[in-house]
């Protein structure tokens, strides 16, 4: 079989600022930030929505059980196992697809183009957020805003993995830091210091990275194939002598996506990408989830101090 040789991300980047400059590194920043947000901040509402309804059909259901054996224990301390977090972030995850798809597709289109080396191709580029919207809206259709989210409902359990990861390294980390604080100190009833809750915040950050890069890494090759499918029918690459060519390249479904990735690439191919890719999402994902720790800390305290 003939397999196209695998370019380096050093190349690629070299390539880009050699045709696109440094601005060309920054291309489709706007629909990041914007799909960042919308996603990040409506999945962790869904989740906590959904873990919270979670419980509490696991409590009612536990009384109900208890009243059929007339046996009386606590129910409050239910708590959810890694298989509940796995279903309730998958689920969080498939309610987002269905809001933010068309701002990663946008997204990812406008990162694939080159803006200059398009124009001296004849490929006409997109023009902002705003501008790729409405192109693809009036030559493509509205179901074009939706194209690879077959894959992108698969790469829910990217979310499941990550979250169940994180919760099981969180708890053991908890564990952790209880037990060592019971050596340190008599009682254990003492409110963090300062250098505690530093501490926790880089437990948090090296959790939610590693949570990441893992969930990330499992799921890699569904993050390719739905790149394929939401990439443009006519787009430039760049070949192996670093010059820049025009290509008509599109993809019909995910089975066939991933037949022609693996006939024309072989294993490598599902994976092009996967160490920048961890650079970038590992950072974000420390940082989220600090935030997200602080936040649900905060509105805990809250909540405890007015009631």
């Amino acid at each position: 079989t003939n397999r196209r040789r695998s370019i380096s991300s050093l190349r690629v980047a070299r390539g880009i600022l050699k045709y696109e400059g440094l601005q060309g590194l920054y291309v489709g920043w706007s629909p990041a930030v914007v799909g960042s947000a919308v996603s990040w901040g409506g999945y962790f509402y869904v989740y906590e929505a959904f873990k919270k309804s979670c419980r509490q059909w696991k409590r009612d259901r536990a009384r109900q059980q208890q009243q059929q054996q007339h046996e009386s224990t606590n129910v409050d301390n239910i708590t959810l196992n890694s298989l509940d977090h796995f279903v309730l972030s998958c689920a969080a995850g498939g309610v987002m697809v269905l809001v933010t798809n068309p701002i990663w597709l946008v997204k990812t289109r406008m990162q694939l183009q080159m803006k200059k080396a398009s124009e001296q191709h004849n490929v006409k580029p997109y023009h902002g957020m705003r501008d790729a919207f409405r192109t693809i809206l009036r030559k493509e259709g509205p179901f074009a805003l939706y194209r690879g989210s077959g894959a992108a409902f698969l790469l829910t359990s990217n979310g499941g993995i990550q979250f169940a990861v994180y919760e099981y390294l969180r708890r053991v980390f908890h564990v952790q830091r209880a037990n060592l604080r019971q050596k340190n100190s008599n009682s254990n009833n003492n409110a963090p210091s300062l250098w505690e809750r530093f501490e926790m915040s880089l437990g948090y950050m090296a959790i939610g990275a590693v949570a990441k890069i893992i969930a990330s890494t499992a799921t890699y090759p569904l993050q390719v194939a739905k790149s394929r499918l939401q990439q443009r029918a006519e787009a430039l690459e760049f070949t192996e002598d670093g010059h820049v060519r025009v290509v008509q390249r599109q993809y019909h479904g995910l089975m066939e996506t991933f037949r022609r990735i693996g006939r024309s690439e072989g294993f490598v191919g599902f994976f092009k990408g996967c160490i920048p890719n961890a650079l970038r999402v590992a950072p974000s994902a420390a940082v989220t989830f600090v935030v997200y720790e602080m936040t649900m800390d905060f509105l805990q305290s809250s909540s405890s101090s007015s009631s």
